[in-house]
């Protein structure tokens, strides 16, 4: 089932839909009705496009986010599942504000990592939209979005990570010119700028940032003041940076003073 192309209101409202899912995980067919001042036969149309897509999953009253199936070989991988849920809410929020800079026919390159990924999920559905990344999963989530182009890079894949690195994917990368680039890093600092605790994904990393016109740092305030062995990039080669209002002003402030905008949210 196709995606509606020339009702702009109700691509408009399946766009918040999948927001609210992001946020909650959850959301009834009554909560919905009266978000939108629709019917109930209205909505569950909707719910029913946006699953032939596989954007969510419909249950009795309501609909639920795919996230928790997507990583479902991944229950028992302590280290990655306390990834996806550590700063979620604030993740979450970054990931939403993020999307919405994205601009009709861009070229988007989305690093791997939980907080990129939830970028890539809020991408609003009337844009056509080529994303280039070295993350798996992406490709995989993403494969029935019909308004999405998704390319990934070559190499070898990291683990349960599901990025992947090595001479491959740097190849690949280093023959993309990107509007845009969505960052996710393990550090960030004054002193070292971005770091990463695994040198080859900090090398594909560093390709993105070199092959990207607009470079926009997505991270939880847990980075801040965070330095990992290896360097990606230096502060002056970013443009943005997007974070949660749990970054306090006293800790963003010296990124503003280096000309680089904080957005948080």
């Amino acid at each position: 089932m196709e995606l509606p192309r020339n009702n702009a209101g109700r691509r408009e409202r399946l766009q918040k839909i999948l927001s609210s899912l992001t946020a909650s995980s959850s959301i009834s067919v009554e909560e919905m009705c009266a978000s939108f001042g629709v019917s109930a036969s209205t909505i569950r149309r909707d719910l029913e496009v946006l699953e032939s897509q596989g954007l969510l999953r419909r249950e009795h009253g309501g609909a639920i986010s795919l996230e928790p199936l997507i990583y479902e070989a991944f229950t028992t991988d302590s280290s990655f599942q306390e990834q996806v849920q550590n700063q979620s809410d604030e993740k979450k929020r970054i990931g939403i504000a993020a999307a919405s800079m994205i601009q009709n026919g861009e070229t988007v390159a989305i690093s791997a990592g939980t907080t990129t990924t939830l970028v890539a999920r809020n991408i609003p559905m009337g844009l056509k939209v080529t994303l280039f990344t070295n993350a798996v999963n992406m490709a995989m989530e993403f494969s029935r979005r019909n308004n999405l182009t998704v390319s990934l890079t070559g190499g070898v894949m990291r683990g349960a990570w599901f990025s992947l690195v090595g001479p491959g994917a740097i190849e690949s990368a280093q023959k993309i010119n990107c509007d845009r680039l969505f960052l996710g890093v393990n550090g960030i600092s004054i002193e070292k700028g971005l770091t990463d605790f695994h040198h080859e994904e900090a090398a594909v990393n560093r390709v993105f940032v070199e092959r990207s016109r607009k470079k926009i740092v997505v991270v939880d305030h847990t980075k801040f003041s965070v330095v990992a062995p290896n360097v990606v990039a230096s502060l002056n080669s970013i443009d943005m940076i997007i974070t949660g209002v749990e970054a306090s002003e006293e800790l963003v402030q010296p990124f503003i003073d280096r000309e680089i905008e904080v957005k948080r949210v």
